[in-house]
């Protein structure tokens, strides 16, 4: 909405969470399609601690409609399905013996917000055939309650520790018939090595190489800083970071298909301590990735919302550029962004990037030019009559507040008074 005022008046909304029966994907059309990494950085020296390790990642999830009709009211979760708790995740325990025996899950990285409200979406309507991107901040623990890393002592794969996540959508069918697709996925927590040699540079660094700088203008040449107010429910577009991949290994088989990952993950916050989540949501991403061939020749990666890439071809060395959009979700808020990467080297290991720690954007939630105010008639009525409650919310700003063409509409939330119910099909908008 951009200069508006709306109204929606209701006769009174009642809110259900409906346990459902362990669901399959997809389902009546709707696919959820995780886009993530297989694996989690810990330094190889954590218990020492010599290095700094990153202990947060983005889950992306496609949520695609493979119907030809539109599907509504599509409402996203992330969390544990069995126990129905976004936010929550499956308890794990390590299969190490000893007095490091520790209970082990994820944890929704959502700042000041609650971590159920967090993990719950609300998508709206995809189009046929279309997807929208959700994302999620979490972390991930280092070490056990001895102090020991969750990892194996050797960089091999063994008992090296599974942490869960089930990612979950409804979605109305034409009719009002409602499908609930669900997936369950893992995540490990890996033994890598820091490489010195792998680096990280903003996009204004004057120290980024020439040849970085024509790639970019010969492969992505429409790319462009787009300035945005920042105010809440606009976005900040982060100007982009140089991922200096360098050699692309094999790197662990994680889906068990005896073909080596190949692959990289690039991330843009690490250290959650510095980062807010419920201050700024990460909505989309954009990236280049150049990938130096061997012998000779280069295979280029142009893409929307892939932080991982695997099956990467056999190659002398790689550079990626990426932009992260994040939409302000409160006023005055400050978050610093901690990127890093993580990349295949050697059979079964990975690598990350050794100047991780050094200093990142800042970004700056703006002033909320938004306002929402609400009257109730009658202001005193018998019981058996009815209320009606209208609530009007503008936007004074000169940038769009919502962005529903990614699943983020502006969603006004209200809840009815204890003794009152709902009037069915009373609640009516009015925008302007």
């Amino acid at each position: 909405m951009q200069k508006t005022g709306a109204t929606t008046v209701l006769w009174l909304l009642l809110l259900g969470f409906v346990s459902l029966a362990r669901a399959q994907n997809p389902a009546g059309g709707l696919l959820i399609d995780p886009i993530v990494g297989y694996n989690l950085v810990v330094d190889s020296n954590i218990e020492t601690p010599a290095g700094r390790s990153p202990t947060a990642a983005y889950l992306g999830v496609k949520f695609c409609n493979t119907n030809d009709y539109a599907v509504s009211n599509v409402v996203a979760y992330i969390g544990d399905f069995d126990a129905q708790t976004p936010g929550y995740y499956p308890v794990t325990m390590t299969n190490k013996p000893g007095p490091g025996l520790s209970p082990f899950s994820l944890t929704q990285e959502s700042g000041a917000a609650d971590p159920e409200n967090d993990a719950r979406r609300v998508i709206g309507t995809i189009p046929p055939g279309e997807c929208l991107v959700e994302y999620w901040l979490i972390s991930y623990p280092l070490l056990d309650s001895a102090g020991n890393a969750v990892h194996a002592p050797s960089v091999g794969p063994e008992d090296d520790l599974v942490l869960y996540y089930d990612i979950w959508a409804e979605a109305e069918m034409p009719g009002g018939a409602v499908s609930t697709a669900a997936v369950t996925r893992t995540v490990t927590c890996r033994n890598e090595i820091t490489a010195m040699a792998n680096k990280i540079m903003p996009n204004n660094a004057n120290k980024v190489p020439q040849e970085y700088l024509d790639l970019l203008e010969q492969y992505w040449p429409e790319w462009t800083n787009t300035s945005y107010d920042g105010t809440v429910g606009t976005k900040i577009i982060v100007e982009g970071y140089w991922y200096d991949l360098g050699n692309i290994g094999v790197g662990f088989d994680n889906n068990g298909d005896l073909v080596p990952d190949h692959n990289a993950w690039m991330q843009p916050v690490g250290d959650p301590g510095s980062f807010d989540a419920s201050c700024f949501r990460l909505v989309k991403t954009r990236a280049m990735v150049v990938v130096k061939l061997i012998p000779d020749g280069e295979k280029v990666y142009i893409v929307e919302d892939q932080l991982y890439f695997e099956h990467v071809p056999e190659n002398s060395g790689a550079i990626g550029l990426v932009l992260y959009e994040f939409m302000p979700l409160r006023p005055n808020c400050y978050s610093t962004l901690t990127p890093y990467q993580e990349v295949a080297s050697g059979f079964d290991n990975e690598k990350f990037n050794g100047d991780y720690g050094a200093p990142g954007q800042t970004l700056t939630g703006g002033t909320s030019l938004l306002a929402i105010a609400k009257s109730v008639d009658p202001l005193v009525t018998r019981p058996g009559s009815n209320i009606a409650y209208a609530v009007t919310y503008t936007n004074s700003g000169p940038d769009a507040s919502g962005r529903p063409d990614i699943g983020l509409p502006l969603v006004v939330q209200d809840s009815i008074p204890t003794g009152t119910v709902y009037v069915a099909g009373s609640a009516v908008s009015d925008n302007v």
